[in-house]
């Protein structure tokens, strides 16, 4: 049986196919905990989502400067003064109030758009730098396609068929940067015939960020629901630069039962 193209992509991008679904990174959340907050109750963020939240502070820096100019012509490195600023208002919402950790916990992250982190590289198969890439060795022969994987920190981390002439590597960062801007550079190799950036063409869930005087507006946002009939419901808190934090609203549609993690039966209740 002959892969698909889509099906390459799939593998290439760690996306899951069920039918004619595709499942990306967004995956459905545990569940969601009382909107009570408890606003000193100081806790260190675990490493683990304190990972993703440098993940998405990235992907959120990189949506504003997107607002500004197109992805392929700004650098291939993020901002840190706004990603280090969200980055420290997720911190904030998650050791200040008790709904921002049940958010956290329940894998509510920035929907994976823009590309931070890999791209897929299609080339002609008989491409002459690709000559070790046929023998099983993951490098090239090509300087500058070497040259960008050395300045940048990347590695290629598949390779695999693409079609009947055409083969294609995963190429993955391991910083946070904007791929898009990569994808300009690995473009004017010889025989490479197109870039994949592997964004997802479903929802799912995400964060917003928007910068306020002297802070920053979160807002995290659940969807949940049947594919063609997707239901939301939304927190979004205000961060102010030294620390402060406050839920400005809550909103949507009613969460299910199903979706509601507390370990506490007393603290169940969500508002609608």
């Amino acid at each position: 049986m002959k892969t698909t193209p889509f099906l390459y992509r799939a593998l290439l991008t760690g996306v899951a196919i069920f039918g004619n679904i595709a499942v990306t990174e967004a995956q459905p959340p545990k569940a969601i905990a009382s909107n009570k907050s408890l606003p000193n109750s100081k806790t260190a963020v675990p490493v683990s989502i304190d990972r993703q939240f440098k993940r998405d502070a990235a992907r959120l820096a990189l949506r504003l400067e997107l607002e500004r100019e197109d992805a392929r012509t700004l650098p291939a490195a993020i901002s840190r003064e706004n990603l280090n600023g969200i980055h420290k208002a997720l911190a904030s919402i998650y050791t200040n109030d008790e709904t921002g950790k049940s958010l956290a916990r329940c894998n509510i992250h920035t929907f994976p758009n823009p590309s931070i982190d890999h791209l897929v590289v299609i080339y002609k198969r008989n491409a002459d730098w690709a000559a070790p890439l046929r023998q099983g060795i993951t490098e090239t022969t090509n300087k500058t396609f070497n040259n960008l994987l050395d300045q940048y920190d990347l590695a290629i981390e598949k390779h695999v068929q693409w079609n009947d002439a055409q083969d294609a590597l995963t190429i993955r960062s391991k910083e946070p940067m904007n791929m898009a801007a990569l994808a300009t550079a690995f473009e004017q190799i010889p025989n490479v015939v197109q870039i994949d950036l592997g964004l997802p063409k479903f929802g799912g869930n995400d964060i917003k960020a928007r910068r306020l005087t002297g802070g920053w507006e979160i807002e995290f946002v659940l969807q949940f629901g049947a594919t063609n009939a997707t239901k939301s419901h939304s927190w979004k808190y205000k961060v102010t630069d030294s620390g402060n934090v406050s839920l400005l609203k809550e909103a949507g549609d009613p969460l299910p039962a199903w979706m509601r993690c507390d370990s506490e039966p007393k603290n169940l209740l969500s508002r609608g």
